[in-house]
């Protein structure tokens, strides 16, 4: 059977979309013939076959949420190929843009799969910006707001949407807008957290003398990997690592050591390393020889980086975001200093670290695991053709 599915983002990018598009295409690919169409940035190559999918890219330009390039060779690629399932990957998207005022033309299965609606907001401040004069964020507002006034009417087309988890703004607009086709499909983590984990190694273990806290994901203003800095700093705790793993430098990435060099001279000499360029085959090691996993960002829908840990079985401290709040054995926080607090409680608590690392790595190995994901995707496509 043939599939084709439509992202953003994919191999060789290094981000939560592209991860879990492309364990779900090569976890199809076991069984189908699966492509995937993608953008084309600088020395990618226009066709590849990676790990049994075949990969086309096209050019793409974005601009505030709107998107222009290569859309009549997408559209002629999707009616050239003919495919029985179409799964087009997130809203507020090209892959779904270019195809949602000809999804009724389309005679095949049609797939959304959703990763959060981030511009979507159940009330937005238009009438606050005019007023305290924030052009920038009333256009930004203004637009998401009309995009999403008439978004449900294609959504609707769709024969299965796929959503992150109950909690999800997502599905809160599929209930306004009485919208029956979607189902609930969570994120996963590949095998290898499951392997060797920090959860194994701390059970058999002597106490360490040093503490480690790991954050692992890309330097950016969203990550707040400052709000971690701060709160490890006013800890003041001595006998303790703070690790951050990127995928590169970059302007935030330096505005963070900025940072750690002045509260240095404030705190004094911290144990802090700043990492980047790590191969993704690194994570799970770097996971494994930490003690507690740290998040501080702003705004997430279902992190993966959070379900990587709970594979590993490390027990996390994480800001309010995405389905933090419902991990058993997750601290959730919503201030810096209760981030603090935090850090310091388990750094001096080996035994509550232990405990709470088991209740996340059992409900990660209850919910996460990739094989599962697929199978449900794949059982949920024959219904659809069936049924058709």
């Amino acid at each position: 059977m043939k599939i084709l599915i439509s992202v953003h983002t994919y191999y060789p990018d290094k981000n939560g979309v592209q991860m879990v598009t492309q364990y779900i295409a090569e976890g199809l690919a076991k069984k189908h013939e699966v492509k995937v169409i993608t953008e084309l940035k600088e020395n990618y190559l226009r066709k590849e076959i990676y790990n049994n999918v075949s990969i086309e890219r096209i050019k793409i330009n974005s601009f505030d949420g709107k998107f222009t390039g290569e859309k009549n060779k997408y559209l002629s690629f999707i009616k050239d190929y003919n495919p029985k399932v179409l799964i087009v990957v997130c809203t507020q998207s090209w892959p779904f843009d270019w195809v949602m005022h000809k999804l009724n033309d389309m005679d095949c299965i049609k797939i959304l799969y959703t990763h959060g609606y981030s511009g979507l907001m159940k009330h937005y401040p238009i009438i606050k910006d005019i007023i305290h004069l924030r052009p920038r964020a009333l256009k930004y507002h203004w637009h998401w707001m009309r995009y999403y006034k008439n978004a449900y009417k294609y959504i609707a087309q769709f024969d299965l949407v796929t959503y992150l988890s109950e909690n999800n703004i997502s599905v809160w607009y599929a209930k306004k807008h009485n919208l029956c086709n979607g189902e609930i499909l969570v994120n996963a983590v590949e095998n290898m957290f499951f392997v060797n984990t920090a959860y194994e190694r701390v059970k058999v273990e002597s106490a360490r003398e040093e503490v480690k806290f790991i954050y692992v994901a890309n330097y950016d203003s969203n990550k707040n990997q400052k709000f971690v800095l701060e709160a490890f700093y006013q800890s003041e705790i001595k006998n303790a690592r703070l690790i951050f793993v990127g995928s590169k430098k970059n302007s935030y990435y330096k505005e963070v050591v900025e940072l750690n060099s002045k509260l240095e001279r404030e705190y004094g000499k911290r144990q802090i390393d700043f990492l980047y360029n790590q191969p993704r085959e690194s994570i799970p090691d770097l996971l494994r020889d930490s003690d507690v996993f740290v998040c501080g960002s702003i705004k997430e829908e279902y992190p993966v980086m959070l379900c990587e840990a709970a594979a590993e079985g490390l027990p996390i401290i994480s800001t309010r975001v995405g389905h933090a709040p419902t991990m058993p054995g997750c601290i959730v926080v919503d201030t810096q200093e209760d981030m603090a607090a935090a850090m310091k409680m388990l750094c001096c608590n080996r035994e509550e670290r232990i405990i709470k690392g088991q209740l996340l790595q059992n409900y990660a190995k209850e919910n996460y695991v990739i094989e599962e994901k697929v199978k449900w995707l794949d059982n949920k496509i024959s219904l659809l053709l069936n049924k058709g």
